[in-house]
């Protein structure tokens, strides 16, 4: 059986689209759980209520994206996860075919499909890749693939310990969580990646990506700076030999400063650019390896550790 988890924060009409959606999915074992963070707009989710396997919970607080996701993650109860925002839509054979890849791969922990964009002028398919192999080359492919989040509306097998697969948030109004969220699936297995747009993301006003396009560059190289060490952490957690953790702070450093626009997006290179010369790049560059270096060096690299002196960084 699948959940699958739709986080809504004032939905306006995007969410009628969903019902629609989900009701012609081709794959029936599923349950849909909606999270309505703040509690606002209710009379959006009456489309829902006319579905028998829907459960709507009107939150009494603003929890924020991340950790509305989050409260749905920490409830998932069957063998399979996926999270639906408000505002796209799926193929009717999505959840089937990812499904059925993660049930012919045992070592598989997630699977998704490429993107197709809508409601931007330069409308088009945002694609990934597999990640496969042992712990240590799903983790350096991670830190060599594009930034885009497209697994984070993967099919997720769902881990023993749920709190494994929670999105990690950041005080940069979460910026590149849901990117920061690719390790986190890496770790739990291999990455699946059907090359088929049976995805579709919408683009409107209210989205939150579209938000993150007017952040001041500080803030966004910062959050950028923020994600990249995140991603160490979690990378380093799941490690016991010392010596691949030092790789995995290179990895780190590399990523953050890359002028490789596949691997840092082109906004966030000139807001580098912006507050930072060349030199000071340079220096913060060896700062964070010097971080890096000094937790692998102190506490063995444990999570907190890793949390302690990257912290510093920004």
């Amino acid at each position: 059986m699948l959940t699958i988890c739709i986080p809504a924060y004032r939905p306006q009409n995007f969410l009628e689209r969903v019902p629609v959606s989900v009701q012609a999915q081709t794959f029936r074992d599923f349950r849909v759980v909606i999270s309505n963070d703040g509690g606002f707009e209710r009379e959006s989710f009456e489309p829902f209520r006319r579905m028998a396997n829907v459960r709507i919970h009107h939150q009494p607080t603003r929890l924020g994206w991340v950790e509305n996701a989050n409260w749905l993650i920490r409830r998932v109860k069957t063998p399979y996860f996926a999270i639906l925002p408000q505002d796209d839509t799926i193929e009717p054979d999505y959840y089937a075919a990812l499904v059925d890849l993660l049930e012919k791969t045992p070592a598989a922990g997630s699977a998704c499909t490429a993107i197709q964009t809508v409601g931007r002028p330069d409308e088009h398919i945002i694609c990934s890749k597999n990640v496969s192999g042992d712990l240590e080359e799903r983790i350096s492919q991670v830190f060599r693939m594009s930034y885009a989040g497209v697994s984070f509306r993967a099919v997720n097998r769902t881990p023993a310990n749920l709190r494994d697969l929670t999105v990690p948030g950041n005080r940069f109004d979460n910026m590149f969580a849901d990117s920061t969220w690719i390790m986190r699936q890496a770790i739990q297995g291999e990455m699946l990646y059907l090359d088929r747009p049976l995805y579709r993301k919408l683009y409107h006003s209210g989205n939150t990506h579209m938000g993150w396009l007017e952040t001041p560059a500080r803030t966004l190289a910062l959050a950028w700076l923020r994600y990249c060490q995140q991603m160490a952490i979690y990378a380093a957690w799941s490690m016991v030999d010392e010596t691949l953790r030092e790789v995995i702070g290179d990895l780190a450093c590399e990523r953050a400063f890359s002028r490789d626009n596949g691997l840092r997006p082109l906004a966030v290179s000139r807001a580098f650019d912006a507050i930072w010369s060349q030199s000071e790049q340079d220096l913060r560059q060896e700062r964070m390896k010097t971080a890096l270096w000094r937790s692998l060096q102190q506490g063995q690299g444990g999570c907190y550790t890793w949390r302690k002196y990257m912290h510093r960084l920004v």
